[in-house]
């Protein structure tokens, strides 16, 4: 009995050890750009970990970055296309990951799984080999730099992205629950509004912030795509690579600004994810 105790101890203090490592290696980079942020720029080169014990913190880099041109609008434009993209691509994603969920399509030798297959092969593709195609499309349409643009180009993504995600969550529901409503006459499209999106909004959620985070973070299409009026907050990031050299303090002043928009939808959305997968569907 007490080496099974002693056995069950050393397994818990191992997995306490394991986790307490593991949350160190995660967390201490942010820590790390945390102090850099309050760290003076003569003080950056110094190796030193403690605020008010190794170094005097001060809000130089966060005064700068408050005065400089086009933080704001960055931020504002992260936002608007980082949320307008992930609402749009799990409205449409959702439905179409539905559809083939629950009927069977024929378009010559083409049949679901090869439609999935297509859909979900727009996320295999390297970005970088339609960049160019969009910048052309774009230019012609007359939607170059402008949030409009970056979102359409950000949709194509992230909707083959919420179609894959969401395929076999809508497998896993029971079709009784369906059948049952088509006998009281509702219709497929209010089965799927009233019904099925409700029972699937754990899983919605989850992609939604997938797709939103993807987007908050995405450099190539926002370098290429924009250049003045829509850029987003990698911009920022990247533009304070500098001739005299890198801006370290506004560097992680906005680094850590950056994680503000992707902590706020997550804690906000959090409780949806823990809701019950088929809560209330079924009596």
């Amino acid at each position: 009995m007490n080496k099974i105790f002693l056995k069950l101890k050393l397994n818990l203090c191992f997995t306490y050890l394991f986790l307490i490592l593991g949350s160190i290696i995660i967390y201490f980079p942010i820590y790390w750009t945390l102090i850099t942020s309050f760290k003076l720029p003569i003080s950056i080169i110094n190796i030193t970990y403690i605020p008010w014990i190794d170094f005097k913190p001060s809000l130089h880099a966060w005064k700068a970055v408050g005065e400089q041109a086009g933080v704001v609008k960055g931020f504002t434009n992260g936002i608007v296309v980082s949320l307008t993209s992930a609402v749009i691509a799990v409205v449409f994603g959702s439905m179409a990951s539905y559809g083939l969920t629950r009927f069977r399509y024929k378009f010559l030798k083409f049949r679901n799984h090869d439609l999935t297959l297509w859909i979900v092969s727009q996320r295999f593709m390297p970005p970088i080999v339609v960049v160019l195609a969009f910048l052309i499309m774009f230019v012609y349409l007359g939607i170059i730099d402008t949030v409009v643009g970056l979102i359409i180009a950000y949709l194509g993504f992230n909707i083959s992205l919420v179609v894959w995600l969401l395929k076999d969550f809508f497998k896993s529901i029971p079709i009784e629950i369906e059948e049952s409503a088509q006998l009281e006459g509702a219709s497929r499209l209010r089965i799927y509004w009233s019904i099925i999106f409700p029972i699937a909004i754990p899983g919605i959620v989850a992609s939604f912030i997938i797709c939103f985070i993807l987007t908050w973070n995405e450099f190539l299409f926002a370098l290429i795509l924009t250049y003045q009026e829509a850029g987003t907050v990698p911009l920022l990031l990247a533009a304070q690579v500098t001739n005299t050299g890198i801006q370290w303090w506004r560097l992680s002043v906005l680094a850590i600004l950056s994680l503000i928009p992707s902590i706020i939808c997550a804690v906000i959305l959090e409780k949806y994810m823990n809701s019950g997968l088929f809560s209330g569907s079924v009596k």
